[in-house]
């Protein structure tokens, strides 16, 4: 559990593996998704607005899970994000529910607001 300001918030943390195989069965008619880049602090993850065409992605923080068997490639993913790219709105951040769920991402919209910024993306 995270603490935020005054508020307890519970997020989800997935190592990267297991996260891989949730990605594969979530969407739907809406939203397709697939992991994207994995950076030594962060990954992205990309998703499909299967209505539009339209790509997006979610910046999400990583951290090494500390046991001694684990692979460097495989992560702690907290599905919390750190930013969006190509999605700078509450409906265009909508696609990525299924993935994050309504609660965290309602709480992304609320310390945000009125913030109309956008990554780019690079390499």
């Amino acid at each position: 559990m995270r603490r935020f300001t005054d508020r307890h918030q519970q997020v989800t943390v997935f190592t990267l593996s297991a996260l891989r195989k949730f990605v594969q069965g979530i969407g739907g008619a809406e939203g397709k998704f697939s992991l994207d880049k994995l950076h030594h602090d962060h990954l992205t993850v990309c998703g499909v607005d299967l209505v539009s065409g339209k790509k997006s992605y979610v910046v999400l923080p990583t951290y090494p899970t500390g046991h001694e068997d684990d692979a460097r490639w495989n992560p702690n993913v907290v599905l919390d994000p750190i930013g969006f790219v190509n999605a700078n709105t509450p409906a265009e951040r909508s696609l990525f529910v299924p993935l994050l769920g309504s609660e965290v991402l309602d709480f992304y919209e609320r310390l945000h607001q009125g913030a109309e910024f956008s990554l780019t993306r690079c390499c």
